[in-house]
């Protein structure tokens, strides 16, 4: 009699009760609904499963050597940088994501963002909290703020999620620059842009959003160089990932006046330090990496991640981050 699937869930996701059924009906199931508390506490969770669901707790070198059954691994998200994609295909294991499944969310995460730092929302709720309504005063400017009609977005990175932002922005009358690694004279005009270079978009923008992978190529790539480009009143959104800013020289630049604010999603190191000096700069909007999380983006997310294993187990692998597998397999 052929051994059951052994399926775990390894780290929190949302896993509604109807997907909870359906992976009962593929497999033997086990669900961990806290984080490991170290890396020896995770390969104990799933050195023993055929497949394996993660969300953001990182898969080492060393997990993917200790779990001699493993076939798959389904990443419960869009990014799979926290998984050590060598050691996977070294040791023949699928590793499917979810690709595209929040853009919708994000891309209007952005605008919440960007439109609460232009209007002050969170300094005027904060004042009304401790006693002050100055509406009435403005003169004084404590809360004028800024339209976003008629305002320059820079979006970098035309994926999914950059193409919604243009979209959106486009409904606010705005001019749309974007600069992407693969300009195309089609895609320009059916999106309605002007694709430019890097200092283009710095010099010429209102608002700044990153779109953008994480890659050696992207790392860092708004460090004080392009930060000194922007405008002095300009505003930079990043929920793409915290390691394409340089934190340091961001904190200098708002510091220093160069540019007025940014909405940080993402950071360096997540979670966000105690001691990080982010926190202390009222110039920040800071949200810990909720961009995604809406019940439609969540729900999909775990619709697709189910499917992934469902085809997966049917011999017909989807969503595949790390084909050479396949190819491996087919070969011998």
């Amino acid at each position: 009699m052929e051994e059951p699937i052994g399926i775990v869930v390894a780290d929190p996701i949302v896993l509604q009760l109807e997907y909870h059924k359906v992976l009962e009906s593929l497999g033997e199931l086990k669900v961990y609904n806290t984080w490991p508390l170290s890396d020896e506490e995770f390969i104990e969770r799933i050195k023993d499963a055929s497949i394996v669901i993660i969300g953001r707790y990182g898969f080492p070198a060393q997990a993917f050597e200790s779990a001699e059954n493993l076939r798959m691994l389904a990443v419960w998200q869009t990014g799979y940088d926290h998984v050590d994609m060598d050691a996977a295909t070294k040791q023949g294991v699928v590793v499917s994501n979810v690709p595209g499944y929040a853009f919708d969310a994000v891309a209007e995460f952005v605008f919440a963002q960007t439109l609460n730092l232009l209007r002050r929302l969170h300094e005027a709720d904060r004042s009304l909290r401790e006693g002050e309504f100055e509406w009435r005063d403005y003169i004084c400017g404590a809360y004028k703020g800024n339209q976003l009609l008629g305002k320059t977005m820079g979006v970098i990175g035309t994926g999914n999620i950059g193409r919604r932002v243009i979209e959106i922005a486009h409904g606010f009358k705005m001019e749309v620059l974007a600069y992407t690694a693969h300009p195309d004279p089609e895609k320009e005009e059916k999106l309605g842009v002007r694709f430019t270079d890097m200092d283009e978009l710095l010099t010429r923008s209102d608002i700044i959003t990153l779109h953008v992978p994480l890659t050696p190529s992207t790392e860092r790539m708004i460090g004080a160089e392009e930060l000194l480009k922007m405008k002095p009143t300009a505003i930079l959104i990043n929920t793409a990932r915290g390691e394409v800013i340089d934190e340091a020289a961001l904190l200098s630049a708002l510091r220093s006046g160069h540019i007025a604010a940014a909405g940080l999603d993402v950071f360096e190191d997540e979670p966000l330090p105690p001691n990080s000096p982010l926190l202390g700069s009222g110039k920040v909007l800071l949200t810990p990496h909720i961009a995604f999380l809406s019940e439609e983006s969540l729900d999909e997310c775990t619709s697709v991640t189910i499917d992934n294993i469902r085809m997966f187990l049917q011999g017909s692998p989807q969503n595949v981050v790390n084909p050479d597998v396949l190819e491996k397999d087919q070969r011998s």
